[in-house]
């Protein structure tokens, strides 16, 4: 049976169509920088690392996550996340995150659980963010945000941390029962005209945990580049988490390794990556792998 876990999600649903509608009508006069601005060139939109960037931008990811599921038992989790910024000429801006997850399970027996389906929404981040370009190929993003405790965890949807790998450094979107303050600093640029690089550092605190497995502080170190090829950028994302599970242990670290691709077309960016894991063994979920599908628009 598949049903949508319960949660608000008219009003996100809401924000999501009004920066959708603004992407589409191009957004005239709102927009910080256009794409084909020599600043707006100095950045690329990530496939699994963080979302900011100093120009106002849509985007949608689209995620299949394949684990390697018991005898007799067919799961399906998908990762789905819409994300939103407006900045403004002065570099100061705001942003909007919906992370969502389906979850389905297959059970001939029941073995585990019985059979269900769910559209699970996580938890809702809303922060703001300043951002300064160093000359024409050197920028720096600082945010600052709230994720609220919206995470369904009815059934089947108290399992959606099992979509987080393809934005594995939004893990706490989808942990429910907590409420987090997340921090964090992007530096990002561009190499001889060719050569993108981007890094992210931050820091999860939780306010609120209420989860038999708690995880505060969670910290977040990324690395990524790529090359541009003219109507196409070639991406390669190193996105680690370190994850407070067992502080008496040194295998609380997990990474995703994305190698994937952009295709520039005007405002619009699509697309698509293969997400793999690396030591996530000592965590509480263990992906195979993950392929993504992304859309960003510059406003």
């Amino acid at each position: 049976m598949t049903r949508l876990a319960s949660a608000p999600f008219s009003a996100p649903f809401g924000a999501a169509l009004a920066l959708a509608t603004a992407a589409l009508a191009g957004a005239p006069g709102l927009a910080r920088a256009n794409p084909d601005d020599l600043f707006a060139d100095a950045i690329f939109d990530p496939l699994t690392m963080d979302h900011h960037t100093p120009v106002s931008t849509l985007d949608a990811d689209f995620s299949y996550v394949a684990y390697d599921e018991p005898r007799d038992v067919d799961v399906t989790v998908m990762g789905i996340t819409i994300a939103g910024q407006y900045v403004t000429s002065r570099g100061v801006g705001g942003y909007l995150s919906i992370p969502m997850s389906y979850l389905a399970v297959d059970t001939p027996l029941n073995i585990f659980l019985p059979d269900d389906s769910a559209l699970a929404l996580g938890n809702l981040e809303i922060g703001g963010l300043w951002s300064k370009f160093f000359g024409s190929e050197t920028a720096l993003v600082l945010h600052a945000g709230l994720a609220l405790p919206t995470a369904s965890d009815d059934e089947i949807a108290a399992y959606q941390a099992l979509a987080s790998s393809p934005r594995w450094g939004n893990f706490v979107e989808r942990v429910p029962n907590s409420t987090w303050l997340r921090l964090g600093l992007s530096p990002m640029g561009r190499i001889g005209g060719k050569l993108f690089w981007r890094a992210d550092l931050g820091v999860d605190l939780a306010l609120d945990e209420d989860d038999p497995v708690t995880y505060s502080p969670v910290l977040r170190v990324n690395l990524g580049g790529g090359v541009d090829l003219g109507t196409a950028h070639l991406l390669a994302e190193l996105v680690t988490n370190v994850l407070d599970t067992d502080p008496d242990t040194n295998d609380n670290a997990a990474s995703t390794l994305a190698i994937g691709a952009r295709f520039l077309a005007g405002n619009l960016r699509p697309g698509i990556g293969i997400i793999l894991p690396i030591d996530f063994n000592a965590q509480v979920l263990d992906p195979d792998f993950a392929i993504t599908l992304s859309l960003a628009a510059r406003l």
